[in-house]
């Protein structure tokens, strides 16, 4: 479950009059997407006055909160600002969610892997000149045989990138909706043993009697 910013649990009234300091301060959130390492800092120090009125440390959940708090209510402060205070209730409370991120480095090392092939020979003593014969003659290559292990040395990473960045399965949830959890344990009976079957009803059981 992904943390949420202490101000997301202010009021509403809060978070507006929060909102308009934001933006006579400068603080910025149209289109940041591309430009984000650009206006985080300056966007943090202008929160950070703010926030002391309130008592707050600003961690960057809080600027992002705002961030996209301004982002998804533009209209609706314009309204408000404007007179509307109808509008403070149909604000949006932004939420942060979990993402898996993947991402590569990349660099340079010394290697050892360790291999084992089947190879077919009228004699032990004859297989590693005959091996080397067929490697050499292109009939045999080293890659062919099974990789067991791999063993790295002198390792410098030059640089890494992220490669994909996708929102996570709410797994937390999944497992408290009592349907969803049904159903994924129908479909894991079928592959239990014995032993471990008659160990879950005494479990189930246990916890009958305890209800």
């Amino acid at each position: 479950m992904a943390d949420q910013s202490n101000f997301s649990r202010f009021p509403k009234k809060q978070l507006v009059f929060i909102a308009n300091k934001l933006i006579e301060d400068g603080f910025e959130w149209d289109d940041i997407t591309h430009n984000y390492d650009a206006v985080y800092y300056d966007n943090e120090n202008i929160l950070s006055k703010i926030s002391k009125y309130f008592d707050e440390s600003v961690v960057e959940d809080d600027v992002q909160f705002f961030m996209k708090f301004l982002e998804i209510n533009s209209g609706l402060l314009s309204q408000i600002s404007n007179g509307d205070k109808s509008m403070i209730e149909q604000l949006i409370i932004p939420q942060s969610k979990d993402y898996l991120v993947e991402y590569t480095t990349n660099g340079t090392c010394t290697f050892i892997e360790y291999y084992e092939t089947r190879f077919s020979c009228y004699d032990k003593d004859w297989v590693t000149d005959s091996l080397y014969s067929q490697r050499n003659d292109g009939n045999w290559d080293v890659y062919s045989g099974n990789l067991k292990s791999t063993e790295y040395d002198n390792w410098e990473m030059n640089d890494w990138e992220i490669d994909k960045v996708k929102e996570a399965p709410n797994n937390v949830q999944e497992s408290r909706n009592p349907r969803k959890l049904l159903e994924n344990t129908e479909k894991l009976i079928p592959k239990l043993d014995k032993d471990t079957l008659v160990s879950l009803k005494f479990l189930i059981d246990k916890q009958l009697r305890n209800l």
